[in-house]
């Protein structure tokens, strides 16, 4: 379907194609307060619980260029939309497809060490690492990584790390890679969305951000702007 509207902040969205997805619950909905703060990183209304579930969601729905609505009412239950671009293929003067043309081939060099916890992905990371022209030291949580790192430093150019981890996170491995080198760049990949990660890491301290779930072409664009640093 093709929507021009408004967000949950009541933000114009551009014209275009979307998919939707819609949640209903029959809970007790939210009151006015509840719902501006529904996506405040560690906001929660819970006994217990991090409060990154709904930024999280908001994150990744922003990261593929989507948008969000949110109606609810106390006593009313909720009801979460969010439309996702649809992709098209651009027709040519005579009605035929006109091809995307193939992005420029780029290769990169050194020593990256990839900390992913997630076999499947730790799996595609590498192979697009090495499809990048990178040597991967695989790690899957922060203690192994910090280890392999003092074992490696000398060889390492770069750290690609998860930062929901078993043992040590990527929260505290960052913060002990900094200690040890400050000048070593750090690529940040999360799925809890970049306002979640900037909030306890300052952004100027980041190399790169890539937010699951990441496409090789994205992958790449982040990593050509930290080489070219």
């Amino acid at each position: 379907m093709r929507y021009s509207e408004k967000d949950y902040k009541g933000k114009v969205v551009p014209f275009g194609v979307y998919s939707c997805l819609e949640v209903i619950d029959t809970g007790c909905g939210m009151d006015n307060d509840t719902k501006q703060r529904i996506f405040e990183p560690f906001y929660t209304t819970k006994f217990t619980g991090r409060g990154l579930g709904m930024s999280a969601v908001l994150g990744i729905v922003a990261t593929h260029k989507g948008f969000l609505q949110l109606f609810s009412q106390p006593g009313q239950g909720t009801t979460f939309k969010i439309f996702l671009p649809v992709q098209t293929r651009e027709s040519g003067e005579n009605g035929t497809l006109v091809q995307t043309p193939p992005s420029e081939p780029w290769q990169g060099s050194g020593t990256v060490l990839l900390v992913e916890d997630e076999p499947h992905v730790l799996t595609l990371a590498k192979t697009m690492l090495k499809k990048l022209g990178f040597t991967v030291i695989e790690a899957s949580n922060g203690k192994e990584a910090l280890d392999l790192y003092l074992q490696n430093f000398a060889d390492i150019t770069l750290v690609m790390t998860d930062m929901g981890m078993p043992v040590m996170d990527g929260y505290e491995l960052f913060q002990e890679l900094k200690m040890i080198k400050p000048e070593l760049p750090v690529i940040i990949s999360s799925g809890f969305g970049d306002q979640v990660v900037t909030s306890r890491i300052p952004p100027d301290q980041i190399a790169g951000l890539v937010n699951k779930p990441y496409s090789f072409d994205l992958l790449r664009e982040v990593l050509i702007n930290v080489s070219s640093d």
